[in-house]
């Protein structure tokens, strides 16, 4: 019982060791922009990835940090704004879906479709407040 409660504590004592140095890594990354930001960000995951024993994670984060050689700035806004067109176009869909429920009267459709699109909202608010 005693050896719980003290390997408990390391527990809680390394995870909030952990939590402090991805919160330090996180001021200097959002210094930074465009590629040298996402480089940043990647690093870090992968060391959380490391501290957790986290392979597939890892392995994961490693092949993304392995095809920034690529990465450009405005490969990224590219990126950003086709996602936002995306985005947006399910908006228009889901804004339809709603005008169609709300003229068949049907209570559960009109809700269902006011929560479809709030998610859509949401996953648009999303991308746009994203670092590049």
């Amino acid at each position: 019982m005693r050896a719980r409660a003290c390997s408990m504590r390391t527990v809680v004592a390394l995870i909030g060791l952990f939590i402090s140095a991805f919160a330090c890594a996180a001021p200097s990354c959002n210094a930074l922009q465009g590629c040298a930001a996402k480089a940043c960000r990647l690093d870090a995951e992968v060391e959380m990835a490391k501290a957790k024993g986290d392979a597939t994670k890892l392995a994961s984060l490693e092949r993304e940090r392995g095809q920034l050689a690529r990465c450009t700035d405005e490969g990224l806004k590219q990126k950003r704004k086709v996602a936002l067109d995306q985005a947006q176009k399910k908006i228009d869909k889901r804004a339809s879906e709603l005008e169609k429920a709300q003229t068949s009267g049907d209570a559960a459709k009109i809700k269902k479709a006011e929560r479809n699109l709030d998610s859509a909202r949401k996953a648009y608010a999303q991308i746009e407040n994203s670092p590049l």
